[in-house]
């Protein structure tokens, strides 16, 4: 009897309201609480998923790196489709409301591979 070991499927999850923000490329960077860190890596092609929506993109990851909130500045408010960098911080506060400016957040840059 064999077994077959199937490679887990990389995906990300977006709010939808990301969808349209990544598809014109506004959107190139996600970031995360360090402690949950996405389970992908440099060049890793991934799908983005958009829960209770059924639309995906194909999307590669260029760099991951690691900053302290209090770090966030106006660049990763652009990177991540914001307009200013107070936006981007009331996002991060909506999804991990305990949110504090000490804690580590790891930061995903990525590009639009197809749809």
């Amino acid at each position: 009897m064999s077994y077959k070991v199937n490679k887990p499927v990389n995906i990300i999850k977006f709010h939808k309201k990301y969808y349209l923000k990544i598809l014109n490329k506004d959107k190139t960077q996600t970031m995360r609480l360090a402690r949950k860190r996405l389970d992908v890596h440099e060049n890793d092609i991934v799908t983005a998923v958009f829960p209770g929506w059924d639309k995906t993109l194909k999307i590669k990851i260029t760099k991951i790196g690691y900053k302290q909130v209090k770090s966030i500045n106006e660049k990763d408010a652009y990177l991540e489709g914001s307009k200013t960098k107070e936006e981007l911080l009331n996002d991060l506060i909506g999804f991990y409301p305990n949110l504090n400016i000490w804690d580590k957040v790891y930061y995903y840059k990525f590009e639009l591979i197809s749809k």
